[in-house]
């Protein structure tokens, strides 16, 4: 927590025995109204401190201090050494035993569980066997508006004096501001390594060559990071400038080839997931969703989906976005043409602003090797990669299950029935959900508790079936869905999924899911280990090699092509045959 005071004048109240000329050359130029750390968040390694500033000239005239006042000094201060506590690394000491463990702990319930329970091979070192550095040293690391601590600074709290200047340039008496910070704390350590799950079966290694991961995760925008949503996680693990780091290791540290990212704001997307990324070898689409921007740390931004792939293994060959405010109108009029009341309540309900992103890409390293199999203008595989965020509101199933019936729609509509496909995403929808039963089976079963509220009459309105064969990477592979890919305070559960084409791709491996005991460290997410309130699924693919007959494919629509130039992409409808099983066993090695 950054704490501001204000600076006091030793001869305060001495000025009325000065002339008018003195007195006003011994008042500062400005003063400084208010001064203090975004959000109170702690300094972090490597991430400049972000600090707002607000001046009053003489004229009474306020305004924001970014650097460019000529009339104010800024000075940076390295304290002495706090350290964290020994249960809780994330959190500052509050309490240090001086009489047995010779530890640090953040509160009297920490304190006596090491008094009482910690054996002794882990107490700390007795302070007469170490040097004790002075409480009272602060010294002067910078004279700059803003810092960026290094090594140095970890474990120590930084001071900022802002003072205001006189005529001649000397530091005022008066009218100044003082923050201290917490504790720095060092950049997030190398994401957690998570195990690959299989199936078991022979491997061979030529799959090795032929394999391309797929990542999926809602990283959790900043503008709904907030205190009052996650009251249980600290002020600086929800900060961006701590989120950021984690979440750009755990999507290094995947090495995926596709990365589908949800809640990712737009500045976000433009000042560090794209330049990032691309010194990984990545090239990103974004699209927000179709909302108004939001005024959020003094700029207006919208937050939505954006899709990466490595450049050394794909490139685009189109994209699309589905705007299902944009279809739901349509679908609206033709299934309300008399009743212009009745319709515009239906569209003031289904207008949430959702989208979905399409990126068809080409494998630029393996040919397709049958007339049936979608081909790009390289002679690569194609591939049809869809990212969307359902709509989140739990009491809105009917909407969340027409989102995804305008998906689908709008999917067979691109004449992309043949083409293997990626649907990844946040769909807000458990596995037990009519959006979940609609995609995995083609239906909805008349009873389902999810069609009982329909306020609108939306959903009697709609022919709850589709053609596309869909499964999902982790039920396919596990047997089961994820246990939890959310996890907060408030709903613990699945929410996400990789589905795919099982007649066109075949799933290889999954990656493991923290299970609740890890997830839990914290109470929940996020937490200063795990900078989302979702967790990422990850899963290695491998396209089938030897297709059926373009006419044995599983229930598929329409057999028109979809075309790039002079170039049909053709249908890929095959199954992976008796080999399948035998394709889980590359997993143990990806």
């Amino acid at each position: 927590m950054a704490m501001a005071r204000a600076a006091r004048s030793p001869d305060r109240g001495s000025s009325s025995s000065r002339s008018g000329s003195e007195s006003d050359e011994e008042q500062p130029m400005v003063t400084v109204v208010r001064a203090e750390l975004v959000r109170g968040h702690r300094p972090v390694v490597v991430s400049e401190v972000p600090v707002y500033v607000a001046l009053k000239d003489r004229d009474g005239r306020f305004f924001e201090d970014k650097g460019t006042c000529q009339n104010v000094r800024y000075r940076w201060l390295r304290g002495p050494v706090v350290k964290p506590c020994f249960f809780h690394p994330h959190k500052m000491s509050q309490i240090r035993d001086v009489a047995k463990t010779h530890l640090c702990y953040c509160s009297k319930e920490c304190f006596q569980r090491g008094w009482h329970n910690l054996p002794q091979h882990m107490w700390g070192t007795k302070p007469d066997d170490v040097w004790e550095e002075p409480l009272a040293e602060w010294v002067e690391v910078a004279n700059t508006r803003s810092y960026c601590p290094g090594r140095e600074d970890i474990d120590r709290p930084l001071r900022l004096d802002i003072l205001p200047l006189l005529k001649d340039g000397r530091d005022a008496a008066s009218g100044g501001i003082t923050i201290t910070t917490g504790t720095v704390i060092p950049t997030p350590k190398e994401a957690r390594t998570r195990r690959m799950i299989s199936n078991g079966g022979t491997f061979n290694a030529e799959w090795l060559s032929k394999q391309f991961k797929v990542m999926n995760w809602n990283v959790l925008a900043d503008l709904y990071a907030t205190e009052s949503v996650y009251p249980y996680c600290e002020k600086w693990a929800l900060s961006w400038t701590w989120r950021k780091h984690l979440i750009l290791k755990e999507l290094k540290s995947m090495a995926a080839d596709i990365i589908t990212l949800q809640e990712v704001q737009k500045d976000a997307f433009d000042d560090w997931f794209r330049p990032q990324l691309a010194e990984a070898g990545y090239e990103g689409v974004f699209q927000q969703k179709k909302r108004d921007p939001i005024f959020h740390r003094g700029k207006y931004t919208a937050e939505g989906s954006a899709t990466f792939y490595k450049t050394t293994r794909f490139k685009r060959v189109d994209k699309q976005v589905i705007d299902f405010d944009r279809m739901s109108v349509q679908e609206i009029r033709n299934n309300f043409p008399d009743s212009s009341q009745e319709a515009e309540k239906s569209v003031q309900r289904l207008s949430k602003g959702n989208v979905a992103l399409v990126v068809i890409l080409e494998d630029l390293h393996i040919k397709t090797t049958h007339s049936s199999q979608a081909t790009g203008p390289s002679g690569g595989h194609v591939l049809v990669v869809v990212n969307t965020h359902i709509l989140c509101d739990p009491t809105a199933a009917d909407v969340k299950l027409w989102q995804s019936h305008l998906l689908v729609q709008h999917l067979n509509q691109m004449n992309l029935d043949h083409m293997p496909m990626l649907i990844a995403g946040d769909f807000n929808s458990t596995p037990e959900s009519a959006v979940y039963e609609y995609l995995r089976r083609g239906s909805v079963r008349g009873d389902h508790e999810d069609l009982h509220h329909d306020p609108c009459g939306l959903l009697s309105k709609l022919n709850l079936s589709h053609r596309l064969c869909l499964a999902t990477a982790y039920e396919t592979c596990n047997g089961r869905e994820a246990t939890y890919t959310n996890y907060t305070e408030d709903f613990k559960g699945t929410l996400d999924y990789i589905w795919f084409s099982p007649d066109a791709l075949a799933v290889l491996a999954i990656s493991q899911v923290d299970d609740e005991s890890q997830l839990a460290q914290e109470t929940a997410l996020p937490s200063s280990t795990r900078p989302s309130d979702h967790v990422s699924l990850v899963a290695t693919f491998m396209f089938h090699d030897t297709p059926a007959d373009a006419n044995e494919g599983h229930g598929h629509g329409n057999s028109g092509g979809y075309h790039m130039g002079n170039n049909p992409l053709g249908a890929l409808t095959g199954q992976g045959g008796d080999g399948l099983q035998a394709l889980y066993a590359a997993a143990q090695y990806l």
